[in-house]
């Protein structure tokens, strides 16, 4: 994507017409005398009294069930105008918008009584890192005496205390109307800071219209959702989207990436306040240097413009470091001190399916990690393989999901077999495809140097009996998930529990083993 691509349209974005739809609905329902008692953009969800906002969406259109929102009782319905017309024998107070997505955030916060005037809110968006960094950034700010929460795609975290919230688990981003209602609880619940991940999705679908976002954070740009975006270059426009917020303070971007770097000079033309983190680049208002990394963890020193430190974490691996750099930039903006920032971040752990290790007490190095895009298999691998000890060996265990982008599958076998000395392919979430359509597609030709095994759990099992204490196993592309997703069906499935069971029946004692399979 070319930085003039980009410019042109952040100065179109900046040089648009506000118009304020969400109190223009507020004033048409008064009018029409309708007084709401609940959103809903989901007909089987909607109750009486609710208003009902139904628009196309990516799979359907929303407004072939009006007449379903309308049998089960809401008290108006806003629907898109274009390539529509309203049946008459539907008896509801009605009104026709153009954009009812963009509208909807609007009105939401407004309905939610604007949940996020008075919160401090931290949007990350990137194609990597954004759950990683969103959890630490509401882990440091917890462990700096704030009360904080997090939401994304491990859903809605808030340290120190066990709050049943949430209303959109299932998407990295919740729609607009689930993640006001989420603001609303969090705001009071006593939340006073919370960090967001920004997907491309939720930021082209407009689902955080509506919300006061004051620092954005900006991870990278690599290949990931184009079956949605169509093109690497709306993908990033996409992105940059949550930089155009007005009520923007500061951004955070990271410059090692092409895309950042771009974006961040344009910001800067455009008088915004930029602050660009970097483990390459000495100009960089953060910068990491004198990098120490190993199996255990990093010791890296930072030089920015609030000071100088090193920071010696239990975190593994130097696209962590750029995490951890993006977190400390939040940090920083949100006017926490220094040495105490640095100190948070030394102090963070690795979330739930990023890197994390599986039965720490069986003397064997299995990770779990979320990474499903070739750039996230390619430093995941890379970092593991700069870790090892000779004579290891690296040995993945990953697939690809059904029904998303396939032009990355042949990238991500690529990615896996230049980093790894066994690669075993085997199922994600094969969704409504054929599993052997998508393992010929990721092997593309190669048969001979994969191991096929297209059961998650046998595969996962195997790679671990083919390991010793030397070798590190990776489990990649579901991290966290609880679920394999096979024709329409949420099966029960964790990488972390099915790994850590095999370990327990593969270990005889804290220095001895059994091996069940031949190399």
């Amino acid at each position: 994507m070319t930085a003039p691509a980009i410019e042109r349209f952040i100065q179109s974005e900046l040089s648009g017409t506000t118009i304020n739809s969400g109190n223009n609905l507020k004033q048409k329902l008064s009018e029409l005398k309708v007084i709401p008692t609940g959103l809903s953009n989901d007909s089987r969800l909607t109750k009486k009294g609710d208003i009902f906002f139904a628009y196309p969406g990516f799979n359907q259109d929303g407004r072939i069930h009006i007449h379903e929102a309308i049998e089960r009782g809401c008290s108006a319905v806003i629907w898109e105008r274009g390539g529509w017309i309203w049946d008459p024998s539907h008896k509801v107070p009605n009104i026709a918008f153009k954009d009812v997505q963009a509208l909807m955030g609007e009105f939401a916060a407004l309905f939610f009584g604007e949940p996020t005037s008075g919160i401090h809110v931290l949007g990350v968006t990137g194609t990597n890192g954004k759950t990683t960094c969103v959890n630490w950034l509401a882990d440091a700010f917890f462990s700096l005496g704030r009360d904080s929460a997090c939401i994304g795609t491990l859903g809605v975290n808030v340290p120190g205390r066990a709050l049943n919230i949430g209303y959109g688990e299932n998407r990295t981003t919740p729609d607009a109307i689930a993640l006001q209602h989420t603001f609303r609880d969090l705001r009071n619940s006593g939340v006073s800071h919370i960090s967001i991940e920004a997907s491309s999705h939720a930021l082209s679908q407009n689902r955080l219209n509506g919300t006061e976002i004051d620092i954005a954070i900006f991870t990278n740009l690599t290949h990931d959702h184009l079956d949605y975006h169509g093109t690497l270059e709306h993908y990033g426009i996409a992105k940059a989207r949550l930089f155009l917020f007005e009520t923007l303070s500061q951004a955070v971007i990271n410059i090692d990436d092409d895309f950042g770097a771009d974006l961040a000079m344009i910001l800067k033309r455009q008088d915004k306040q930029v602050v660009t983190y970097s483990t390459v680049n000495k100009n960089a208002d953060i910068f990491a240097s004198q990098s120490s990394l190993s199996i255990n963890g990093s010791t890296f020193s930072v030089s920015t413009r609030w000071g100088f430190k090193e920071i010696k974490s239990q975190i593994v691996g130097e696209f962590n470091v750029r995490n951890m750099l993006a977190v400390l930039g939040g940090l920083l903006c949100s006017g926490v001190d220094f040495s105490k920032a640095c100190d948070a971040v030394g102090a963070l752990r690795h979330p739930k399916g990023r890197l994390q290790r599986v039965g720490e007490k069986y003397d064997r190095y299995v990770y779990v990690d979320y990474a499903h895009t070739p750039d996230a298999l390619s430093r995941l691998l890379a970092t593991l393989r700069s870790l090892l000890k000779a004579p290891g060996r690296v040995i993945t265990v990953f697939g690809a999901g059904g029904d998303r982008d396939k032009d990355k599958r042949k990238l991500m076998g690529q990615a896996v077999l230049e980093f790894s000395d066994v690669a075993i392919v085997t199922a994600d979430n094969p969704r409504h495809e054929a599993l052997d359509r998508i393992i010929e597609q990721i092997i593309c030709g190669e048969e001979d140097r994969f191991i096929v095994e297209p059961d998650r759990r046998s595969a996962i099992c195997r790679a671990i009996g083919l390991s010793n204490k030397n070798d590190i196993v990776c489990i990649a592309g579901k991290g966290h998930e609880k679920y394999q997703d096979v024709s329409g069906e949420r099966l029960p499935f964790d990488d972390y529990l099915v790994a850590e069971e095999y370990l327990k029946t593969f270990y005889f004692d804290s220095n001895q083993y059994q091996d069940c399979m031949n190399v």
